[in-house]
């Protein structure tokens, strides 16, 4: 589930009217995928500037992955995730700037390691599940060439050994 939109709900009006939706949602496709004998896939919940409402969303949701923007360091949103659901793992995926890619390959290789050391939070807390992802999605006018740094950055700094 992709949403733009949910940072012009109040965190009242999210909790009332979307996530009662988001929840139905999820438990649907799970209870049709058993249905039909299919295996359970990931679920993946992104809802773009609802900071406020990550721990009703890994409560509550139903989700196996929340999708975060880049206005929430990672450490602070594992945090949030493993205090609401401390029985299930929730993996975290995210959540760079988009804007980075266009500051040249220095800029965008120190964002990446920020983010990278953020979500690893440190040897006592590491992140036991994340996608590294932009926080959405790829602009226009972003150079391959960028995007490429990105990956190359996020293998070298999200690798066990750095």
């Amino acid at each position: 589930m992709f949403d733009s939109w949910a940072s012009h709900l109040s965190p009242y009006d999210f909790n009332t009217f979307a996530l009662p939706s988001l929840a139905r949602v999820s438990s649907r496709v799970k209870s049709k995928l058993t249905e039909l004998g299919l295996p359970q896939v990931p679920l993946i919940l992104f809802e773009k500037g609802a900071n406020t409402t990550i721990t009703e969303q890994a409560r509550d949701a139903g989700y196996d992955v929340i999708g975060l923007d880049w206005t929430i360091e990672g450490s602070v949103a594992r945090e949030i995730v493993n205090a609401a659901s401390p029985s299930k793992t929730i993996a975290l995926q995210g959540n760079l700037d988009p804007t980075a890619l266009y500051g040249g390959k220095d800029a965008i290789e120190e964002a990446v390691k920020r983010m990278c050391a953020s979500f690893k939070g440190g040897l006592d807390k590491p992140c036991k599940a994340w996608i590294a992802n932009l926080g959405h999605g790829v602009t226009p006018g972003v150079q391959i060439d960028d995007m490429r740094w990105f990956l190359q950055c996020v293998h070298k700094y999200s690798a066990k050994s750095s």
